[in-house]
């Protein structure tokens, strides 16, 4: 610390929301595993108190960080050497920075025209003013360089990593379900990019839904539900985001596989989490998905995601498989998984290396 100030300043009010506050999480719990050195301040809500290492200051915001398109909080960042901020959506200001900017997909889907064209200049910005990037995938570093004009060598990849403790409670809850009731899971926003209504179509002209089988969409706002909710049919749940994670837990102990249809993903972590728990998966070739399952033993290769009878023959080829696998598949796949994937605390080494390279060069 020199003069009084923080060494880091870790942005953590995404802590609630969405997949950014699970990778929040994540990183909370591994440095706490493993104290970093220096002194941190950890910016967040109530919540960061539970996950916050001895020596540890808590600066306690509880404010949606999205206010004001996240320049609410343009004088309450606390004063640090660096501050590394959880997402892309942050205050705009210059200031020294590490910035995890997870994808681009906002510049290519959903608003018209004019809203993506300020989203591709707020992000340009926010980009800018960060002294390292760092993202989730090389699909995503690529958009990065491609659509934010950042130099190739400032992007760092760091994959979001394994729970291996939630997955291995998952595995053990899935040894002791039944699959009385099978089900097609998907995990996320109900968003344009997420191709939902082409899963809609190609799952009402599967063999598994004529054999009684179900979808299964979790995740989306109830306004995101609502757009969707024409399309479905009485085999088809809806379910809307919630941000107890006891629900997505059960929708996933009790799945058959989980489907990710996307058009684009930056990462796609339902997959990652669902693999390792052993539940099968179905992907398209969408963005980083056909990279995360990449050397996963029993994944069935990814369909071309826009292409409505690909996914119906991709849809009952994993159903056939989950079905007639049993634990021994599903115990393949969370081997393989954990093979594939990095742990919550290797993660936090690797962050930390981050950090501790942008100290550095801050002087």
């Amino acid at each position: 610390m020199k003069g009084g100030t923080t060494d880091v300043v870790l942005d953590c009010r995404w802590l609630p929301l969405w997949g950014a506050g699970r990778v929040t999480e994540l990183l909370l719990r591994g440095l706490a595993e493993d104290p970093p050195p220096g002194s941190w301040t950890l910016w967040g809500p109530a919540a960061v108190e539970d996950l916050a290492w001895h020596g540890a200051r808590v600066a306690r915001d509880d404010r949606d960080p999205r206010d004001a398109f996240a320049q609410r909080a343009w004088l309450d960042v606390p004063p640090a050497r660096l501050t590394v901020f959880l997402h892309q959506q942050r205050p705009l200001r210059r200031l020294p920075s590490v910035t995890l900017v997870y994808d681009t997909i906002q510049l290519r889907w959903g608003g018209t025209p004019l809203e993506r064209s300020l989203r591709g200049a707020f992000l340009r910005r926010s980009a800018a003013v960060s002294d390292t990037v760092v993202t989730i995938s090389e699909h995503s570093r690529a958009c990065v360089v491609r659509d934010l004009g950042v130099a190739p060598g400032d992007v760092v990849v760091l994959p979001n990593p394994l729970d291996t403790v939630a997955a291995d409670g998952l595995l053990e809850r899935r040894r002791r379900s039944s699959a009385a009731d099978p089900y097609a899971l998907f995990l996320g926003r109900f968003a344009p990019h997420k191709n939902l209504d082409r899963l809609v179509a190609a799952f009402e002209q599967t063999e598994f839904r004529r054999r009684g089988g179900r979808l299964v969409l979790a995740g989306g706002t109830p306004e995101e539900a609502r757009a969707l909710a024409p399309a479905t049919t009485e085999a088809i749940e809806v379910r809307t985001h919630t941000a107890d994670p006891g629900p997505v837990d059960d929708l996933l102990a009790g799945a058959l596989f989980v489907v990710q249809p996307s058009l684009e993903e930056g990462l796609g972590l339902p997959v990652v989490e669902a693999l390792g728990a052993g539940v099968p998966v179905c992907v398209s070739d969408g963005g980083a998905l056909p990279e995360v399952v990449a050397g996963v033993d029993g994944v069935a290769p990814p369909f071309p995601a826009t292409s409505v009878p690909a996914m119906v023959a991709a849809l009952d080829r994993v159903a056939a498989e989950a079905a007639s696998g049993g634990r021994d598949y599903e115990d393949q796949l969370a081997e393989a998984a954990r093979r594939r994937f990095a742990t919550v605390p290797d993660y936090a080494r690797r962050f930390r290396g981050v950090v501790e390279r942008s100290l550095a060069a801050v002087g």
